[in-house]
């Protein structure tokens, strides 16, 4: 079966030091002959491992990220003082 091309966006909070952050990720999807799927993550350019299985903060390092529906760090923005 050939790839099928997705793209899914995310926001990102961190719990250790409250960064947030959205990403849009393209991923090829795969499904073999044994229905085995396979999905392959690129951020840019770059081949980057899945979001949603062991995310990290860009500013701390952090591994206590809530992962969110696209666009909730943008509208979190508007709300500081």
């Amino acid at each position: 079966m050939p790839a099928q091309h997705v793209q899914r966006a995310y926001s990102f909070a961190c719990l250790g030091c409250g960064h947030g952050w959205e990403s849009t990720y393209d991923i090829d999807v795969t499904v073999d002959d044994h229905a085995r799927i396979t999905a392959v993550y690129h951020l840019g350019d770059q081949r980057v491992p899945s979001p949603l299985q062991s995310p990290q903060c860009p500013a701390c390092e952090s591994h206590k990220v809530r992962i969110m529906r696209p666009g909730r760090v943008a509208s979190a923005h508007l709300y500081e003082t």
